[in-house]
């Protein structure tokens, strides 16, 4: 790669020289963009189009040609590994993804290892294929096991979190099997992301906010066990939503984070880690010179920071015009030396 084409990496190692902030978004490929949406349409169920390989491709190269971005990330989603695991997903329209089965309804429910990494072939040539064809950082990804279990546990998106935690106090050791089995499989998936040309991972736990004191317990435990097995030259990036770092930075290995839109880059920007995230992707409704005025003070602020990379706090929202968001980065890219 060129130098150019490595700040991504160099920040996630500290280690950025140049006055070019490097660049990626949260849900960069999706809903917003009308040719993600044209594509979309073609296929019923989410699932079924994600494991085309040639259509993941497609859908992670098409910001990188809207966008002057420094990173790609392989489209594909979280709940591949549960789905994978003997307990299918659909995504139904204004519901979100769900689940055949679930934990409230069926405590015996199984999640099965065998064979979990085959059915997910799809995504290691999905990887391949991308990488073949970009000329910027590939990022793998994977949810966190305890994200993964909230969703598994409800059998869609949570809508409270009394139920969970009453679970959590009766059936502490069954949950752990659950976190263990999940985490391993994860493992190898990781591991197949990386053999086939992810340059760095990111884990997504989603729903590690809904944790308090029991956060390192059920969540950072199996992050940090994931974490231990990605070989050292592999960075990893935690975005943990709906908590700031400081209750984590000091438990972990992982040294590169995704800050929530609720936590504060300029608390963190001077320590031995490395950051991006916390803008709020609301502001992308903002008009053109607001827009320019925002990337002209993410650009003052933090040019010099060999150690930032632009980002989000939480994904792109469907009602985001795409125009908006080339604004923002045609101009944070043009300020860049």
């Amino acid at each position: 790669m060129t130098s150019k084409n490595s700040i991504f990496l160099n920040a996630l190692n500290r280690k950025n020289t140049q006055e070019n902030i490097p660049v990626w978004l949260l849900r960069q490929a999706g809903r917003y963009l009308p040719e993600y949406m044209k594509i979309r349409s073609e296929y019923s169920d989410f699932f079924d189009m994600i494991r085309q390989p040639a259509i993941c491709k497609e859908l992670t190269l098409q910001p990188l040609r809207r966008y002057p971005l420094d990173a790609a990330i392989t489209f594909t989603d979280i709940l591949t590994i549960p789905d994978a695991m003997g307990v299918p997903v659909k995504f139904i329209k204004g519901k979100g993804p769900i689940f055949s089965d679930s934990i409230i309804k069926n405590s015996s429910i199984e999640l099965k290892s065998k064979d979990a990494i085959k059915k997910l072939d799809y995504v290691f040539e999905a990887t391949r294929l991308i990488k073949a064809d970009i000329n910027v950082p590939l990022i793998g990804f994977t949810g966190s096991p305890w994200t993964l279990f909230v969703y598994l546990f409800y059998g869609e998106s949570p809508k409270n979190r009394h139920e969970i935690h009453d679970y959590l106090k009766l059936n502490s050791s069954k949950t752990h099997s659950y976190l263990k089995a999940m985490t391993e499989v994860m493992h190898d998936y990781v591991h197949a992301q990386i053999h086939s040309g992810a340059d760095c991972i990111q884990i997504f736990d989603s729903w590690g906010g809904m944790l308090d004191k029991d956060y390192e317990e059920f969540s950072l435990m199996y992050i940090n066990e994931l974490a231990k097995n990605i070989p050292s030259n592999i960075p990893i990036i935690l975005y943990t939503r709906g908590k700031t770092i400081d209750s984590i930075i000091e438990s972990t290995s992982i040294n590169c984070f995704n800050l929530d839109i609720s936590d504060n880059i300029d608390h963190h920007i001077d320590k031995s880690i490395a950051i991006q995230g916390n803008f709020d992707p609301s502001k992308f409704h903002s008009d053109t010179d607001e827009l320019e005025n925002l990337a002209e003070m993410v650009f003052e602020k933090y040019k010099n920071k060999n150690n930032y990379i632009f980002n989000l706090g939480s994904g792109i929202t469907p009602d985001i015009d795409p125009d908006k968001v080339g604004i923002f980065l045609e101009k944070l890219s043009s300020l860049s030396s």
